[in-house]
């Protein structure tokens, strides 16, 4: 088959309604496009933020603070017993 520089006569056209929609569809694609491009590819410059803080003693506190708690004496864990394994039995060996 040749290629043709316009389509065949038997071709059915795309209506117009159709090509409007189409065309919208792709400006709006378009203009999404170039949106999550600039989103992703600017990088904004960095502003300076003066945060104003106040400069407070920090006060005494009255008596003096609570001696730790004592560490409990843990009891030592009771002796595991030494039991032998069972016996394997496999089906179909001897």
């Amino acid at each position: 088959m040749l290629l043709r520089s316009s389509p065949p006569v038997n071709m059915p056209k795309m209506r117009r309604k159709w090509r409007v929609k189409v065309m919208i569809l792709l400006a709006l694609l378009a203009a999404y496009g170039s949106i999550m491009w600039y989103m992703t590819h600017y990088k904004p410059p960095m502003e300076r933020v003066v945060i104003p803080v106040e400069v407070v003693r920090q006060k005494t506190r009255a008596g003096l603070a609570a001696p730790p708690a004592p560490v409990p004496e843990l009891e030592s864990a009771p002796p595991v017993p030494e039991i032998a394994p069972p016996q394997l039995v496999i089906k179909g060996r001897q």
